[in-house]
């Protein structure tokens, strides 16, 4: 990225392109503040000090615009919907630090301004972005997202809608007992995992726990994001689709995974061959406790190492044994329902060995943890010698894969007969402050609108749109104002406003955002468009004079986000910047 002087106009790069044909880059200016005239100079401003700075982790550097497109991992709605709340409600309100970005000074962000345009999507940037003249001069963040239009969910839902936290979720449980399933508390569990693997819709789903069990297993199951941070492997494109080309499914499609989901232990034993880690024996139990497969396997490269201390597998033990890995897979695709949950010790290393993916893994390395630290993961072994009081391992002749398995699953079994606490220090340290928590989660409503959080932090909020668009915010303005109207009657004081403006056109929606700015703590304009493919370069010109527009309205030290909503075909983008960073 060039930089200059400071008085000067910032160098625009020319975007170089990838080998798969993407933008390699979006091209950031200079330090200095700096808005956008009409004849398309910038205006010097001077510096200000201390202001807020945006800039990527490493999960963001991965989903950034800059990375090639074969490399590149999107973000989802909900990281960005972080974002937004972080802007408006500060570092002191995050129940964990950002996973992807660090706004640095957050506390001097005087607004935060959002404008989202559906029908547009990361191939229409990298396809127009010579043209969008404005748009590459203004951000220097933008990240490739995964948007609702891919997987026919709906943007406004997701957007408005603010998953609880872990913390809300346990004190929910601890205070109204064993609550309806948790589908509605994980909502990125069943929105994400359809975006991600071929789930398909059920007309008829149980809410009904398991009489064993003392809250929701759904609750311990793995994100979709917590399956990219362990290392599972999943169906994304970009470079995750190119690692596991030739990795299969456990089913052709799935169904919703509920509370009565079967468990399946599952434990996998490996050689080294010259080609790396390869299986050789394969052991499945379930909630009976019974071996309902298991396999030995013989790889197709040659064995270096049989790794018979931990393995117990010889080379005595393969010669005479027949069965591949792609017949294993197909056995256990016969096997599995398609709402198995999955439970192994750091499973992750399972499933490559199998070379599948599968949507719902439940990893004992994950919910259990006894020093606190999420990094710090305990040995089965200790795990079952701790909980289960029992030995496992203690031969001379290697781990066994129907012992390690079983012990996985009895774990499980263990933690759901108990509470979603047990034996997790991580949740333990944090149990001083679900008090606190608590007061966030309204009855039985287990998301909660983003306007209600704005309201509860006293913050103005503007969405403007076409008619097309308003009626779907309609549900959670009225959810945060009657939520005011109750506070008010409790004697919590005056909030501040918060409104819902619709009218008639697009050029409409765009000078309203740009005049209300000043008025609000937050204000968004959405835009449902349908790009005419005979003139989609004069329409993608004109979508760049509209975020200079609101760019040009937006105060110094505010946070303007663009979100291009994406299409049925393609992602969508995110563009960040604080103006005058």
């Amino acid at each position: 990225m060039s930089k200059n002087n400071g008085t000067e106009a910032p160098v625009c790069k020319k975007p170089r392109m990838s080998r798969k044909g993407s933008t390699k880059c979006i091209v950031s200016s200079d330090n200095n503040c700096e808005e956008l005239n009409s004849d398309k100079t910038l205006k010097p401003v001077k510096s200000v000090k201390h202001l807020a700075k945006f800039r990527f982790k490493i999960a963001g550097e991965q989903a950034s615009l800059e990375t090639i497109n074969v490399e590149r991992v999107p973000l989802v709605l909900t990281d960005i919907q972080h974002l937004l709340l972080h802007s408006l409600l500060g570092s002191l309100n995050l129940s964990q630090p950002p996973r992807w970005y660090v706004l640095e000074k957050c506390g001097k962000i005087t607004q935060t301004t959002c404008l989202i345009l559906e029908g547009v999507s990361v191939k229409h940037l990298e396809n127009y972005y010579e043209d969008l003249t404005c748009l590459k001069t203004i951000f220097n963040h933008t990240v490739e997202v995964l948007t609702p239009s891919v997987y026919n969910g709906s943007l406004v839902q997701e957007l408005a809608l603010v998953p609880l936290t872990e913390l809300e979720k346990e004190s929910l449980i601890q205070k109204y007992g064993s609550m309806n399933l948790a589908l509605e508390v994980r909502k990125d569990l069943m929105v994400m995992m359809r975006a991600i693997f071929p789930i398909v819709d059920q007309s008829e789903s149980t809410n009904e726990i398991r009489c064993n069990d003392k809250f929701p297993r759904t609750q311990l199951i793995l994100s979709a994001w917590q399956l990219l941070e362990e290392n599972y492997p999943v169906p994304l494109k970009g470079k995750l689709q190119h690692t596991y080309s030739d990795y299969v499914m456990s089913k052709e499609e799935y169904t919703p995974v509920t509370a009565t989901s079967p468990l399946f232990g599952i434990d996998c034993e490996m050689c080294i061959t010259n080609a790396g880690s390869e299986l050789t024996r394969i052991s499945v139990v379930n909630e009976k406790h019974e071996v309902v497969y298991e396999s030995l396997v013989k790889p197709y490269n040659d064995i270096t190492d049989y790794l018979t201390r931990f393995s117990g597998i010889t080379k005595p033990i393969l010669n005479d044994v027949t069965k591949r890995l792609e017949d294993v897979q197909k056995d256990l695709r016969e096997l599995l329902p398609s709402d198995a949950i999955l439970v192994g010790q750091s499973l992750n290393v399972d499933m490559h060995a199998l070379k599948m993916m599968h949507p719902y893994i439940i990893d004992t390395s994950v919910i259990f943890n006894f020093m606190g630290e999420r990094s710090r993961k305990p040995k089965l072994k200790s795990l079952v010698k701790e909980l289960l009081r029992e030995d496992i391992q203690c031969g001379k002749n290697g781990h066994c894969s129907v012992e390690d398995s079983l012990a996985s699953l009895k774990l499980v079994q263990l933690k759901l007969s108990k509470n979603i606490e047990y034996g997790d220090a991580v949740h333990t340290n944090r149990e001083k402050f679900k008090e606190n928590i608590i007061k966030m989660a309204q009855s039985e409503h287990y998301t909660i609108s983003i306007f209600n959080r704005m309201m509860e932090h006293k913050k103005s909020s503007l969405i403007v749109g076409c008619d097309n668009i308003t009626g779907d915010y309609h549900t959670y303005l009225s959810q945060a104002k009657e939520n005011m109207t109750s506070q008010l009657k409790r004697g919590k004081g005056m909030s501040k406003k918060i409104k819902l403006n619709t009218v008639d056109t697009v050029d409409e929606v765009i000078s309203t955002l740009c005049n209300a700015v000043s008025e609000y703590n937050f204000t968004m304009a959405h835009l449902r468009l349908k790009l005419d493919t005979s003139n989609e370069l004069e329409e993608i010109k004109k979508i760049d004079k509209w975020i200079k527009s609101v760019w040009n309205s937006v105060e110094q030290s505010a946070l303007c986000i663009v979100v291009l909503g994406g299409t049925t075909v393609d992602n969508g983008v995110a563009m960040i910047r604080v103006k005058g960073s």
